[in-house]
C-alpha cells in the first residue's frame, strides 16, 4: 500500500514536472529580467533537450523515495546515469555535438558539466552510504537546476522571476 501511494506520488509529480517542461517557450520580454536565453536551437536538438530533461526530472523524483529508504544501489545507479547522461550524450551526431558547442553560452555549458559531475559525486557518496553526502549532492543538484532554469528557461519556468524580485535580502527579519 504505502509503496503504491509512492509510486503514485512520484507519478504525478513526473506528469506535472513534464507538463511544466512542455510550456510554450515564448521570450520573456527583456525590460521585465535581464534573462539570459538559449539561442535557438533545431527542432531535433530541442527534442532532444527535451527529453533529456524529462528523464533528469524523472530521476530527481526517483531519487526523493530511494534517498529517504537508503537504498544506495538505487541512488548510485541514477547518479551515475545522470552523469554519463541519458540521451543528449548517446543520441547527438557528431554535427549536432559541434552545433550545441558552437552556439550554446559558455556559462551554460560550464552549469551543465557541474551537474553532470555533482550526479557522479552522488553516486560515489551512495556507494560509500554517507547519508549526509548523498543529501549535500542532491541539494547541489536540485540548485543547480533551479540556477539554470531562472537564467535561461524563464519563460517555462515563470515563477522564478517572482522569486528573484522577493529575495532575503530585500526582506526585513
Amino acid at each position: 500500500m504505502k509503496k503504491r501511494f509512492n509510486q503514485s506520488l512520484c507519478l504525478t509529480l513526473i506528469i506535472f514536472l513534464v507538463a511544466c517542461t512542455a510550456r510554450n517557450n515564448t521570450p520573456t520580454p527583456k525590460n521585465r529580467h535581464p534573462s539570459r536565453q538559449l539561442p535557438p536551437l533545431s527542432q531535433d536538438i530541442s527534442l532532444l533537450l527535451t527529453l533529456e530533461m524529462q528523464a533528469i526530472s524523472k530521476a530527481m523524483m526517483e531519487l526523493v523515495p530511494a534517498i529517504a529508504t537508503a537504498d544506495w544501489q538505487k541512488i548510485s545507479d541514477i547518479g551515475s546515469q545522470i552523469k554519463h547522461s541519458y540521451i543528449m550524450r548517446h543520441q547527438l551526431t557528431s554535427q549536432q555535438r559541434q552545433t550545441l558547442q558552437r552556439v550554446l553560452p559558455t556559462d551554460f555549458k560550464k552549469m551543465d558539466f557541474q551537474f553532470h559531475l555533482t550526479a557522479g559525486k552522488l553516486a560515489d557518496a551512495a556507494e560509500q552510504h554517507n547519508r549526509e553526502l548523498v543529501n549535500f549532492y542532491f541539494y547541489k543538484m536540485n540548485e543547480a537546476c533551479s540556477q539554470c532554469h531562472s537564467q535561461y528557461a524563464l519563460a517555462r519556468f515563470p515563477g522564478f522571476l517572482k522569486s528573484e524580485n522577493n529575495s532575503f535580502d530585500s526582506h526585513a527579519h
